[in-house]
């Protein structure tokens, strides 16, 4: 992070893509900078009172940069860059690098789902649907952190807009049908949690049930193209009964066996959706402070970040056999 009062005038000059010095309280995120002149990554950090560079590559970050540089890896995700650009004070740090990693851990997951294919392809050992179950509590108790971090960066920001303090918890707000009555949101935030309840509610329920109901994955299938639930079983699953509508009858495998895939994907899609609406309130909710870049974005990079640019592709094939190497 990078203090805007505590950083001489001159020296933020030397901030390529910054073009805003004033000290308003803000801190600059300070992430690798993409300079297109000579086309490398550098990062500038303050040392005694100056700032210097250096080389830093991102390989699983964010980076500032005019556009997308590599659109099969790198995700452009609003809510991120206008947090970053606009909105980001040393308070938020914690949430916001949360949120950030949480988003990855998504991607990660999906990446797992194809290494323990990959495993049961070359072995055909069923215990590869024990790893994948383990993998999915994760999933979803992630998911349920993720917006627990975005509620910590909307009670931050609220409560210096207005002195309120609203709940850390996501769901004891999203929960609330008289959210404008209760804690005086206005309309654009209300719509965003109102437009939110029932992905998370579902999201959340799934999780409760696997951490505080026992209701854990009974049985996962395992194909050389996918693992797979068995839809309507007779066992009851946390997963099915709560996102049944995303399996199209032409995808549905004999004995009604549906793809784990398209179910990860689709939380994923609609995670990603639901962070644009955020961005959407949170502009309309907060008057934006002015962006320290007006050139630069900031997007997101990483080795797993391909997978959540692929979930409508997933959702769509859903059946999707792991690429030999």
């Amino acid at each position: 992070m990078l203090d805007l009062g505590s950083i001489p005038f001159e020296e933020l000059k030397n901030i390529p893509y910054l073009n805003y010095y004033s000290n308003d309280g803000r801190t600059i995120f300070s992430q690798p900078y993409f300079n297109p002149v000579d086309k490398t990554f550098k990062v500038f950090i303050p040392q005694d009172g100056k700032i210097i560079w250096l080389f830093a590559e991102p390989v699983e970050s964010c980076y500032y940069a005019e556009s997308n540089l590599e659109e099969s890896t790198d995700i452009y995700i609003s809510a991120i860059d206008t947090i970053a650009r606009h909105y980001f004070f040393e308070s938020l740090f914690e949430n916001f690098t949360g949120l950030i990693s949480d988003i990855n851990n998504c991607g990660i997951s999906l990446e797992k789902y194809f290494i323990f294919l990959d495993r049961y392809k070359n072995t055909q050992e069923t215990m590869c649907s024990s790893l994948l179950a383990t993998e999915l509590e994760f999933f979803f108790g992630n998911l349920r952190s993720l917006y627990d971090l975005l509620q910590g960066i909307i009670n931050d920001l609220w409560k210096r807009a207005t002195g309120k303090k609203l709940p850390d918890s996501f769901n004891k707000v999203v929960s609330n049908t008289n959210l404008k009555e209760k804690y005086g949101l206005p309309d654009p935030l209300v719509k965003y949690y109102d437009d939110t309840r029932a992905f998370f509610s579902k999201c959340c329920s799934i999780r409760d049930n696997i951490f505080h109901r026992g209701l854990n994955v009974k049985i996962i299938f395992c194909f050389e193209d996918g693992f797979a639930l068995q839809k309507d079983s007779v066992f009851p699953s946390p997963f099915t009964s709560e996102f049944g509508n995303i399996w199209s009858q032409n995808k549905i495998k004999e004995n009604n066996m549906v793809s784990v895939l398209a179910l990860m994907a689709y939380v994923n899609k609609e995670m990603l959706e639901n962070l644009n609406l955020f961005t959407e309130a949170l502009v309309q909710t907060i008057q934006p402070l002015p962006s320290i870049s007006e050139k630069c974005k900031l997007f997101l990079r990483s080795p797993f970040t391909h997978h959540l640019i692929k979930s409508k592709l997933y959702i769509k094939e859903q059946w999707v056999a792991p690429v030999s190497k």
